[in-house]
């Protein structure tokens, strides 16, 4: 009896075992699975070589591939390669304008410290906010330029590769123009077909007025209708579209203030020379000085200083004279010169001289406007092809021939009957040193007669025009030292 007893209490206990075994794996144990994780998806963390981490939000992955040609720019974790030497515009240009402002670093890690909730099974609990964290600055240069033919407007950035139109309003056959500070404003000069002369404009981008679509939705028993009410808006829609007015006519030229808060403004009136002073609208007008000349070029490169250059010629003697605005007393600076072109510093203290030489070719050199001391350029180009640095003032960039060709100075290269294929050079005018910055010849894909050169206001881009089919070019003169 006991031992019978004894069989039948172990199988009662072994079955209660195996139930409550039963019972936990199928009841108690949760569910586990298994997620794999990337090591490339963290941030932060040992990132060799200046690789930049991915984000762990997905997206495509981030290849480096360094080049010496190139600049990087890391936009959302995507590496955009940026051509040092950059072709913006193919088709013909009408004047450019550049500037240099501060804009956020896009940053995926900053979204972590925003505010977020936990989500459970059973509950929804906020996690405490913490301190936004600032977002980190850096510095853009945007270039933005006139179409030839057109005149739509259309803006690039120094970090991207996008070209980006800001207006399709047609303004046919501008084929100069100068910015204000913040590049929402210009002054051109466009060619009118009437009378066959050159008429200046002041034109600004204004935000366009976007009109609202009215829509509405009939509903019946068996069918659904929709009734939108269409408009005949361009689905092309620029963000903005140009308003301005005629300047004075018998504009001879105009130059925009250091500050490019103002423009001054030479007028032939009746064969006498007037210059003025204007605000970018033209609604404050002040004539500085009259002078007898009516053929000058003209540049405003100090804030208190007009430089008046003789237009120049290899059969005329030319000159340089500065201009104080306080006073509107002339002082001659150089000259008289044959096929004389100037480029004043922009705080005025030296010029960028080119001449005709003796032997069918152009000479250069730099003039201490204080010393009035010339020394030897070495380089041989016309002033026409310079602009001196914003920030390094004492250093002038110029497109220089890679050979020289004989011709009259400057005559042949105005009339177009001379081109010439160029390297970009820097002078120091304080040390004398010269430096090949670039060899554009040799990493464009056409040859390139260089004008109309500009600058940032950190000196960090150099834009300019081919004179053979007036595309616009920048290089990155960061990337390139």
């Amino acid at each position: 009896m006991k031992n019978s007893s004894l069989k039948i209490t172990s199988a009662f206990i072994f079955i209660l075992i195996i139930i409550s075994l039963s019972y936990w794996y199928f009841f108690v144990r949760a569910p586990s699975t298994t997620i794999e994780t990337s090591t490339d998806s963290q941030p932060g963390g040992f990132t060799p070589f200046g690789r930049t981490p991915s984000n762990s939000g997905g997206g495509a992955g981030s290849d480096t591939n360094n080049n010496g040609d190139v600049a990087t720019s890391t936009i959302q974790n995507n590496q955009i390669k940026i051509p040092t030497l950059r072709l913006l515009s193919d088709t013909p240009v009408g004047g450019y304008g550049a500037s240099t402002t501060m804009v956020a670093i896009i940053d995926p890690v900053i979204s972590s410290s925003l505010p977020s909730t936990t989500t459970t099974a059973t509950t929804t609990k906020p996690k405490t906010p913490t301190k936004p964290v600032p977002p980190k600055m850096k510095s853009v240069t945007i270039i933005r330029w006139v179409d030839r033919g057109r005149g739509n407007i259309y803006e690039a950035r120094g970090d991207n590769l996008d070209i980006i139109t800001l207006s399709n309003t047609v303004v046919p056959k501008i084929y100069e123009s100068v910015w204000n500070k913040n590049l929402t404003a210009f002054i051109a000069s466009t060619f009118s077909d009437e009378n066959s002369s050159v008429e200046g404009i002041y034109a600004e981008l204004r935000a366009r007025i976007i009109p609202k679509v009215a829509t509405s939705t009939t509903n019946s028993s068996s069918t659904t209708q929709d009734n939108s009410i269409t408009t005949n808006t361009p689905t092309s829609l620029t963000p903005f579209e140009l308003k301005g007015k005629n300047l004075p006519q018998n504009l001879v030229g105009y130059a925009v203030s250091p500050k490019k808060d103002r423009v001054f403004m030479f007028t032939n009136e009746s064969g006498v020379g007037v210059g003025y002073t204007t605000t970018f609208d033209g609604k404050s007008i002040t004539q500085i000085f009259t002078t007898p000349l009516t053929q000058v070029s003209v540049d405003w490169p100090e804030e208190n200083t007009i430089a008046i250059t003789t237009k120049g010629s290899s059969v005329e003697r030319g000159y340089l004279y500065f201009v104080d605005l306080k006073t509107g007393v002339w002082r001659k600076i150089i000259g008289p010169l044959y096929g004389l072109s100037t480029k004043v510093s922009t705080d005025a203290k030296y010029v960028f001289i080119s001449a005709t030489g003796n032997a069918e070719n152009v000479v250069a050199s730099v003039y201490n406007v204080k010393d009035k001391k010339g020394t030897d350029a070495i380089i041989r180009t016309l002033a026409d092809k310079c602009i001196w640095g914003n920030f390094y003032k004492e250093i002038v960039y110029c497109a220089v021939p890679s050979q020289p060709i004989k011709g009259a100075y400057p005559d042949d290269w105005y009339k177009g009957t001379l081109s010439t294929v160029d390297k970009i050079w820097q002078v120091n005018a304080t040390t004398g040193e010269i430096k090949l910055v670039s060899s554009i010849v040799d990493t464009s894909d056409r040859v390139i007669d260089a004008f109309n050169l500009g600058l940032d206001e950190k000196d960090d881009f150099l834009i300019f025009m081919n004179k053979n089919d007036l595309s616009l070019w920048s290089l990155d003169l960061v990337a390139n030292n």
